[in-house]
């Protein structure tokens, strides 16, 4: 059986990613930053990954915004 994914999720290349932020606090003149990230990964597809204790934010964002995220999913066609 497959498990639902948010409306939001990109598919690309047979592969699902949703919009997820670090969890944790962000500098006040930074913006959170959602990355695409793989249900049940670690590591969004920029390479990036939440520090040791941390955790990727739920529920999902609407919109991928990290701009090295956003470049490799256009390649991914």
């Amino acid at each position: 059986m497959l498990e639902p994914f948010p409306e939001d999720a990109v598919v690309r290349a047979d592969r699902v990613f949703v919009a997820l932020r670090k969890s944790g606090r962000v500098a006040s003149s930074k913006s959170r930053v959602f990355h695409a990230v793989t249900p049940h990964c670690r590591m969004s597809l920029c390479a990036d990954e939440p520090g040791p204790g941390s955790h990727w934010a739920e529920p999902p964002g609407q919109q991928i915004t990290c701009p090295a995220c956003l470049r490799r999913l256009s390649r991914l066609q």
